[in-house]
This record gives structure tokens, sequence and C-alpha cells, in this order.
């Protein structure tokens, strides 16, 4: 269950984004320029086959390891709780800044 979850999420992130959909054929012509594309931006390239299952995406390594770590982050009930817990906090404005907590540290020290 929690995978379909993860699967789902980022399926639902891939497609707010704008998707452009090119044949082998032309990616075959004009590879150097696609593959500069997606390195330059976070625009990710679907390359239909014969199914519509059975298409292959070209992105850029960034956006690769972003959607693996929100994969990670959200692959498990504790993790999500978590982050759940942080957004509210951060939209209730519960949060402490950083030299707020420098200068517990610092009363502490003394």
């Amino acid at each position: 269950m929690e995978i379909t979850y993860n699967i789902m999420y980022i399926w639902e992130y891939i497609k707010k984004e704008d998707m452009k959909a090119v044949s082998i054929t032309t990616l075959r012509s004009k590879i150097k320029y696609f593959i500069d594309m997606v390195s330059e931006s976070s625009e990710v390239i679907i390359i239909p086959r014969n199914k519509e299952d059975d298409a292959v995406v070209l992105m850029s390594i960034k956006e690769y390891n972003s959607l693996t770590e929100t994969s990670y982050l959200l692959s498990t009930e504790a993790n999500r709780n978590r982050l759940r817990t942080s957004i509210e906090q951060i939209e209730n404005k519960q949060t402490i800044s950083y030299k707020e907590i420098e200068k517990a540290i610092q009363k502490i020290k003394k």
C-alpha cells in the first residue's frame, strides 16, 4: 500500500510539470538538444513506445534524485507523519529561527 502511495505521489508530481512527448525518431535526430534541455531545466520528456504504458522518461539526474528522495521520505508512515507535522508547524508559525537556537545554546553553555 505504501509503495502505491509513493508512486501515485510521484506520478502526480510529474503530471503537474510541463511534459513533452517526443518520438524516438525525433529524439535520435536531436538527442543533444533534448539532453541539454532536461539537464538545464526540470523538464521531463516522455518517449512513447508501441504501447501507452511502455514509455520511457528522460530527465536530469537532479530531477531523478529529487524524486528518489521524495519517495524515500514518504516511504514510511512515521516519515509522512513527521513531514505533515513540520508543514503544520511552518503554516502555524510555530518555528524557531536558527539565531534563537544559537542564543539558547549559548545560555546553556554559560
